[in-house]
């Protein structure tokens, strides 16, 4: 394990990991696996009895890769795409819930693609490349305000469209600036909940595969300063030049603030 990761024991008993250097966790400290069930599996299901194309990206030690195979009858591909290379290889050594079974998938097609196929690069150099159309696309990077190149509109325009008509894409993000990315590619948003909360954002071009779309007084906070997005036009920019235009773009705009936009509504 490199020096700058750590083990964390999550609330369910799955391992998680601690990011020194980023001051991130992987996973929810409620527990890496429940994470990937809610945010994840959980809004997806309803897709189960169809051949399914997924897309993980940010497998990390591929915990929503290994809840997919557990959850989901008929696969056939998963690509993942993490640019640690070195964490992703040793992804199978990670327990998922005490079976044996689903890492040792994961180690043979780590060896010999069968089921998976790895790309060990960052996402933006790999994205256009794919020619698939996925049924389901996982997006689980690490959160805007540390890697936003993982959340620019410009890497979600591409993104959304390697996605399936009638697929779905799940992230654990719900921030108005990724959220807006979302709508700027005419997809339909949705919420994922929990206990009446709020936890991650689900899309679909097919608006009968969203259980909680957004309203229109949260579509409404989308043409707020908050929900300008973070632009990456060529897909190459660096997190501190993107923050950088972003919040330039935030002090030169004449957008309604947030909080002006909720004591009017």
């Amino acid at each position: 394990m490199k020096k700058n990761i750590e083990k964390i024991i999550t609330k369910d008993g799955s391992i998680g990991l601690y990011n020194k250097d980023l001051d991130e966790v992987y996973h929810s400290r409620e527990g890496a696996i429940t994470e990937a069930y809610e945010k994840f599996i959980a809004p997806c299901l309803i897709l189960n009895k169809k051949p399914l194309k997924i897309l993980d990206i940010c497998y990390g030690i591929g915990y929503n890769t290994k809840c997919a195979i557990e959850n989901f009858n008929t696969i056939e591909v998963i690509d993942c795409i993490e640019i640690d290379a070195e964490l992703a290889k040793k992804s199978f050594q990670f327990d998922y819930k005490s079976s044996k079974k689903i890492n040792k998938i994961i180690e043979k097609n780590l060896i010999k693609s069968d089921l998976i196929n790895f790309y060990f690069d960052d996402v933006r150099k790999v994205i256009k490349k794919l020619n698939t159309k996925y049924d389901i696309i996982f997006h689980d990077g690490f959160a805007p305000h540390k890697q936003s190149e993982l959340w620019s509109e410009d890497l979600i325009s591409e993104i959304i469209k390697k996605l399936d008509k009638n697929g779905i894409y799940c992230t654990y993000n719900h921030s108005k600036p990724v959220l807006n990315a979302l709508f700027k590619t005419d997809i339909k948003i949705g919420k994922t909940i929990k206990d009446k909360r709020t936890i991650g954002t689900n899309a679909s071009f097919n608006p009968n595969l969203i259980q909680n779309p957004l309203n229109n007084f949260e579509l409404g906070m989308l043409n707020t300063k908050s929900a300008i997005t973070y632009k990456d036009k060529n897909l190459n920019l660096t997190h501190e030049s993107i923050v950088d235009f972003r919040n330039f773009e935030i002090k030169n705009s004449t957008l309604e603030t947030l909080s002006h936009y909720l004591k009017k509504n």
